[in-house]
């Protein structure tokens, strides 16, 4: 897109928006070819302000109401993407407005005008990234004493799933309590160390999703929980001694035994779909979001520094807002490594790795992050998600190539004055340098400090300031 948007004469934004992101201003229905690569369009979105409310008059959209598929977009690989959750219109214009995103580029262009040595990079860049939570099992325990054990089968590997799950299993649970009394306390629930001798065929933690499918888990035997004990409420002062007294009710002896018709323990299953019967539909559904980042190179060392990052995702309604929002900086961090740290050596002859540590393998460091990092969510909830929400983590790793993009256009000014394409005349005017690719360079991953000096090309300080002063 970047190279695009050189041969056009355009910024590269646009490029991006007119490819990927429909009209949504009209509730019209009309087929249009956006691009060869898109595939066929048919626009039925509401507008922004209208696509809101419509989201927001329930936060939990009824299966039936899922299964009724409205005209959408289809990508050039068959995924069919319906209008009502294809927030990537909306997202990309908020994250536009709020990033600043067009008085950032002006600035940008002037600063490349001012400055030989030093260049500037930004650029936007959307992410579409396919989930689908695979199916797994769980099992909650009601003690005599009203503590709560949750076994699950996901692996816990500091994604949060834990804190999610406990979440989950007290709004499960809470709902034997009256309204008024919700929800029951965090405390009275322990998760357990994943066991297949507890959960058997527990299923795989994988894609970002593992957290949302075993909340379901544990949240379809809540239900069974819940439905059996209905008849034993014993309702009191407040949630904790309405809970309390009712698991006491059903413990007439000191022995332990309980009614048949009440057992305290389920397990729950989630085979990957919701709804059921004529409204059961799998979970699967697209993960949006976009990134502004701006970066500065040093052109005579090759050095670079991210001086910022705007996210703009959509994780519909959140499980967890704080926890997603670490996925979400966590996630690009882990892919700022790969656009611009982390790169694999060989030897030519043996083919043996060279950077076998992190002595010449270089992990993401404090140097890499943005110096100003901030990261928005959207405000709509996913009609085909477990709880309204979506995944985070792995999504936001395809945000870092904003970081990748930024970078390809400083060197790209930095080549361009080098190589005498960008007259003092043209900078004084404020214009912007495009439509002539004899100076575009692509730039590729990892983009080190040597690649970079190296993309630039090769010169003499001393020639380069030669023929600077001549110039005056």
């Amino acid at each position: 897109m970047e190279h695009v948007a050189a041969v056009l004469g355009m910024d590269s934004a646009a490029v991006k928006a007119a490819n990927f992101l429909p009209d949504v201003s009209t509730t019209t229905c009309s087929t249009t070819n956006i691009s060869s690569n898109m595939g066929r369009l048919c626009v039925a979105s509401p507008a922004a302000a209208d696509l809101k409310q419509q989201q927001h008059q329930q936060k939990h959209v009824d299966p039936e109401q899922q299964q009724k598929w409205q005209p959408g977009v289809t990508t050039v690989l068959g995924r069919f993407i319906s209008s009502d959750t294809y927030t990537l219109p909306l997202l990309w214009q908020q994250l536009l407005s709020s990033s600043q995103y067009n008085d950032r580029l002006a600035a940008v262009q002037q600063y490349n005008c001012d400055h030989a040595w030093s260049k500037k990079g930004i650029v936007v860049t959307p992410v579409r990234f396919d989930c689908a939570p695979a199916a797994v099992s769980a099992a909650v325990s009601i003690y005599a004493d009203g503590s709560v054990l949750v076994t699950h089968g996901g692996i816990e590997m500091g994604q949060g799933l834990t804190t999610k799950v406990k979440q989950v299993a007290v709004a499960a649970l809470s709902q034997l309590l009256p309204e008024e009394q919700r929800p029951l306390p965090l405390e009275l629930v322990r998760v357990a160390a994943s066991s297949s001798d507890v959960v058997p065929n527990g299923g795989p933690t994988w894609s970002s999703t593992g957290s949302e499918g075993n909340c379901q888990a544990v949240m379809n035997a809540g239900a069974k929980l819940v439905k059996q004990l209905k008849s034993f409420v014993k309702v009191h002062g407040d949630g904790l001694s309405t809970w309390k007294a009712t698991i006491a009710a059903l413990y007439p002896d000191t022995v332990g035994f309980v009614p048949s018709n009440a057992m305290l323990s389920a397990y729950g299953y989630f085979d990957g779909n919701i709804g059921r019967g004529r409204s059961k539909q799998p979970v699967q559904y697209s993960a949006f979001g976009a990134a502004v980042t701006e970066v500065e190179l040093d052109v005579l060392t090759g050095e670079r520094r991210v001086l910022s990052t705007h996210i703009k995702y959509d994780c519909g309604y959140p499980l967890n807002p704080a926890i997603d929002l670490g996925q979400i900086e966590g996630g690009f961090v882990m892919g700022l490594g790969a656009m611009l740290s982390e790169e694999v050596t060989t030897h030519e002859e043996t083919g043996d790795t060279l950077s076998a540590s992190t002595w010449k393998y270089k992990i993401p460091t404090m140097d890499l992050i943005p110096q100003q990092f901030t990261v928005e969510f959207g405000d709509w909830p996913n009609p085909r998600g477990i709880m309204s929400s979506k995944a985070s983590g792995e999504p936001a790793v395809m945000a870092s190539t904003s970081a990748l993009m930024a970078l390809q256009q400083a060197v790209t000014a930095a080549v361009q004055e080098l190589q005498g394409l960008q007259p003092g005349a043209k900078c004084a005017e404020g214009s912007q340098v495009v439509g002539d690719t004899s100076g575009f360079s692509v730039l590729t991953a990892p983009a080190t400090p040597p690649k970079l000096k190296g993309t630039v090309g090769a010169f003499r300080l001393a020639d380069a300031l030669e023929a600077a002063l001549l110039g005056c």
